[in-house]
């Protein structure tokens, strides 16, 4: 499925990172806005495909569906609520995590590959190209995003707090005479 448009977060786009259990996978986290109706409605949607298809496919689903340890789609203020998550990020947001032991597909807003690698960052509006699945390991179950491809839409406020250099250092620029004679 491809999502409505959504704020990236952890990207691990273009290298993969170690996920808790020490598995490199390709990865992000998706904060999709309460507000968007039409978004949360196809999640929802997605995700009672995939229970569905867990009923069909996992013998212990069979019988009836357990209570899944993490909701697939997570409430951000209820996580605020509880201190699972400190970020104010969260506050009128739903959440997902997706991951892949593939690369992701990563393009930019004309859907040609994304070449500065520098342009996609926390914070960045993104749609995400993510299947849900249903699986039961060692006694977890849940339903679980496979992590397929990204588009940036366009830029977003930077979770990371991080800023160009040119505005970092724009109150502490002074006027340089031609010295670029004396530079070479």
């Amino acid at each position: 499925m491809i999502t409505t448009e959504v704020i990236i977060s952890y990207p691990s786009v273009f290298e993969p990172s170690a996920d808790p259990s020490g598995a490199m996978k390709y990865s992000c986290s998706a904060l999709i806005d309460k507000k968007d109706v039409k978004g949360v409605a196809e999640l929802q949607e997605a995700i009672d495909k995939a229970t569905a298809k867990g009923k069909e496919t996992i013998p212990a689903w069979k019988a009836k569906v357990p209570k899944f340890r993490y909701s697939p789609l997570r409430d951000g203020d209820e996580e605020l609520e509880d201190g699972t998550k400190t970020d104010k990020i969260y506050a009128g947001k739903f959440f997902l995590n997706c991951s892949s032991n593939d690369a992701p597909g990563v393009v930019g807003p004309d859907a040609k590959p994304l070449m500065n690698q520098d342009a996609l960052y926390a914070g960045c509006i993104v749609r995400l190209d993510i299947n849900p699945f249903p699986y039961s390991n060692s006694g977890n179950n849940g339903i679980g995003w496979g992590f397929n491809n990204v588009m940036l839409v366009r830029d977003g406020v930077r979770l990371d707090g991080k800023q160009n250099a040119e505005d970092a250092f724009s109150g502490f620029s002074q006027a340089v005479e031609n010295e670029s004679d004396d530079l070479m």
